[in-house]
């Protein structure tokens, strides 16, 4: 897979767990789920490791 298809790949996993992200913090606001914080912690870790993948793709240039 070339660098640009992997890039294009974490952008949009990252897109996606914004949206994921969003909605859950909305979620936690009006207390509609109580394992909402749980789920957020997993949300940032996953961006954390796509940002960080997608920096060290952006290095390699």
């Amino acid at each position: 897979m070339r660098r640009d298809q992997r890039l294009r790949i974490c952008d949009k996993l990252i897109d996606q767990l914004t949206v994921l992200k969003g909605f859950i913090q909305l979620d936690k606001i009006n207390n509609k789920i109580d394992h909402s914080i749980v789920i957020l912690n997993e949300v940032d870790n996953l961006e954390k490791i796509v940002t960080e993948l997608v920096n060290q793709l952006t290095a390699e240039e």
